[in-house]
């Protein structure tokens, strides 16, 4: 089956690319997209000291991947958390977030590492459930 994607929709966040089992798709310089495992493909990560709750990324998402959630009773605001399963690591959650809370790294990243350790060190001190861990993340992905 021939799947062609239409211009019109497309916005460039090269995630058909990454996930394209016969390496058949080119990026706009003429580059063939690598093709990445699950665990290494990009994917959005909320900082949680940062995020204020605003929703900026919640309404820019295409593909409904990331929603607000409250950490705990004692907490005054919700924040975004990332649907995993769903995101695409396409950068606009990224691109809109005006407090720089949401980044895009590759799942098998230092950086990505060390923002779960991040996240992890904020939610001991303050005392807040967070997210799925890595290894749930990748329980998802596989």
């Amino acid at each position: 089956m021939l799947h062609v994607i239409d211009p019109e929709l497309c916005i460039d966040c090269g995630a058909c690319g990454v996930v394209c089992p016969d390496e058949a798709i080119y990026d706009n310089q003429g580059n063939l997209c690598e093709n990445l495992k699950a665990s290494a493909r990009p994917v959005a990560m909320v900082d949680l000291q940062s995020c204020v709750g605003c929703e900026w990324c919640v309404w820019a998402c295409p593909f409904d991947a990331l929603k607000m959630v409250t950490l705990t009773d004692g907490h005054h605001f919700e924040i975004s958390e990332v649907i995993t399963k769903k995101c695409v690591g396409c950068t606009l959650c990224e691109l809109d977030c005006p407090y720089d809370a949401i980044h895009i790294f590759r799942g098998d990243s230092e950086q990505a590492e060390a923002q779960r350790e991040r996240n992890a060190r904020f939610a001991e001190e303050t005392g807040i459930a967070t997210g799925p861990t890595k290894d749930e993340d990748e329980e998802q992905a596989a």
